[in-house]
């Protein structure tokens, strides 16, 4: 399984997204990242609380995906909205949060759990579309969290945002 990780920086007025593509033990495949989108405060003004959302959707995660040029198998976001994306780009859309006691289970969401208690349980809530495949990709995912961290690689996508920024790039 492939799994097609998105994550988002924001440092001041500086938005920036990247992908990173990984196998199933999370080891790299391919990584693209956008160029540094500036938003001037008439921009944030006139978007309000729409801004993130926009931008993530329609400027940063559907492109990035059409960039890669590995196939991959889902998508894994820890931003909820970006669940709607799923009749863009034709893969199941997967919102992955750390999993809190109180928090409200429904039909297209599961625990995901490291029976080692090597990392923390996790929730995940999977696109409408693919209410069906629930129980198969949360069985495959938590295969993969038998050993592997899954919110690990969201912080890799930061860093190497942060890196290349640094570099100029």
């Amino acid at each position: 399984m492939r799994l097609a990780y998105i994550n988002f920086l924001i440092e001041e007025d500086n938005y920036r997204a990247g992908v990173l593509l990984t196998d199933q033990h999370t080891k790299p495949i391919e990584f693209r990242i956008t160029t540094n989108l500036n938003i001037d405060q008439l921009q944030e003004i006139l978007y309000g609380e729409t801004l993130k959302e926009v931008l993530y959707k329609e400027r940063f995660t559907v492109q990035l995906l059409n960039s890669l040029q590995e196939e991959f198998d889902i998508v894994m976001t820890k931003e909820k909205s970006l669940l709607s994306i799923r009749k863009e780009i034709d893969k199941p859309v997967i919102h992955v949060q750390k999993y809190e006691y109180f928090m409200p289970l429904n039909r297209r969401s599961h625990k995901i759990v490291n029976l080692q208690e090597k990392y923390e349980p996790l929730y995940i809530t999977i696109s409408p579309q693919d209410e069906n495949r629930l129980v198969s990709i949360s069985n495959q995912l938590n295969e993969i969290y038998k050993n592997f961290n899954l919110m690990e690689p969201f912080d890799r996508i930061e860093k190497a945002i942060r890196y290349l920024s640094e570099k100029g790039q």
